[in-house]
């Protein structure tokens, strides 16, 4: 039976003395043995869009599909994940704040300010391959938005990155793992045809694919754990 695991990170760097959420945090040294194990096991990494046409029948799936994602859109990922990911032969799809680009992560008051991605760095990360999707223009929870401001967050966003990318921008994270049935046939209506969540399951071809599940890793992931979460057997209900 074929599995869709999608692994979730945000920064992959040392921690700060005041790091805030921990949560958000990868050493690269973590990272780089991740991604090194993923690579000893078999996986051949995806972009969303790649999943989106093998559920539907219109490409060959690899033996073990994953997909490596990050929220945000640090500039650790452009210093450090990036050069580890380009070593074990790997793609990943990163989830901008649009109307942050170039700034810092300053949605979070209670976190130390740090770098985002410039557009210099998107465009080189993106010209070797790395796939770029949405996280929204500003970064607010759609949930608590009228369905007007949520189509602006979601049509802004997938306007603005197309036309820095110079090409189409179909997948969507939702901030604060905040969506409901009406965000979800939102995003539709904007043009995206995957989105993700923040709670980690093994996807199957059944899984909605405006919610597909994430296995999320952060500095307390042991590798024993990071291959107990890909080899579960559970799946996403389907919403």
């Amino acid at each position: 039976m074929l599995t869709f695991p999608i692994l979730t990170y945000h920064k992959v760097q040392a921690i700060p003395p005041a790091p805030g959420y921990l949560c958000n945090y990868v050493l690269p040294a973590q990272f780089e043995r991740q991604m090194a194990a993923l690579e000893a096991w078999g996986y051949t990494s995806i972009t969303l869009e790649q999943w989106v046409e093998i559920r539907a029948g219109r490409q060959k799936s690899p033996k073990r599909p994953i997909a490596i994602t990050f929220d945000d859109g640090y500039r650790s990922i452009y210093e450090n994940a990036w050069p580890v990911l380009r070593r074990h032969g790997m793609t990943a799809t990163v989830f901008l704040v649009a109307g942050s680009i170039g700034e810092t992560n300053h949605w979070v008051k209670d976190e130390a300010q740090e770098q985002l991605l410039n557009q210099a760095e998107i465009a080189e990360m993106s010209a070797d391959g790395i796939c770029f999707g949405s996280h929204t223009f500003t970064h607010r929870p759609l949930t608590a938005l009228p369905q007007t401001e949520v189509l602006y967050e979601l049509m802004r966003s997938r306007t603005d990155l197309e036309t820095l990318l110079g090409q189409p921008v179909t997948s969507l994270a939702y901030p604060y793992n905040k969506h409901n049935r009406g965000v979800r046939a939102i995003a539709r209506r904007a043009g995206y045809r995957s989105a993700v969540l923040g709670r980690g399951r093994l996807n199957a071809r059944w899984t909605n694919p405006q919610a597909l599940m994430r296995i999320a890793v952060d500095t307390r992931t042991t590798i024993e754990e990071f291959e107990n979460r890909l080899c579960h057997p559970r799946f996403a209900t389907g919403l």
